[in-house]
């Protein structure tokens, strides 16, 4: 919740702005639980060290063309409470996004839908009926 109103943590990627907005995620690590791969990436994505998870959303399944095999997406709804409206961050990570710069936004669900890179803004509208709801 942001100013009273309920709102999305997107970003855009430096150097890969025409990929529009994004949601951070990520992979997950062996032996770490889908929970705690959401908790830290968004930490190293995103710098934001408390975050509750609230719902699970969903999954999809999809074949990567750069990886040359099938990944699952998992989709959650998190709570977290941060003071700027915008921010960048330099992701700290030990992957290949280490050093990537992300610029961040909130942006709110009323109005103009939000339209998010590729498969990303899959659950957009669960979260938005969960968001209703709460």
């Amino acid at each position: 919740m942001r100013d009273g109103e309920r709102k999305l943590l997107v970003f855009e990627e430096e150097g890969y702005e025409h990929l529009g907005m994004q949601v951070p995620g990520g992979t997950v690590m062996e032996h770490e639980s889908l929970e705690q791969a959401l908790l830290r990436e968004i930490r190293e994505e995103a710098g934001i060290g408390e975050a509750t998870v609230k719902a699970y959303l969903g999954e999809y399944s999809y074949l990567s063309e750069k990886l040359g095999h099938d990944l699952i997406r998992h989709y959650y709804w998190l709570e977290a409470e941060l003071t700027d409206d915008r921010f960048t961050h330099v992701v700290e990570s030990e992957d290949e996004d280490n050093g990537w710069i992300y610029h961040y936004r909130w942006t709110s669900f009323a109005g103009t839908p939000i339209v998010l890179y590729s498969h990303l803004g899959r659950y957009l509208d669960k979260l938005r009926e969960l968001h209703d709801t709460a």
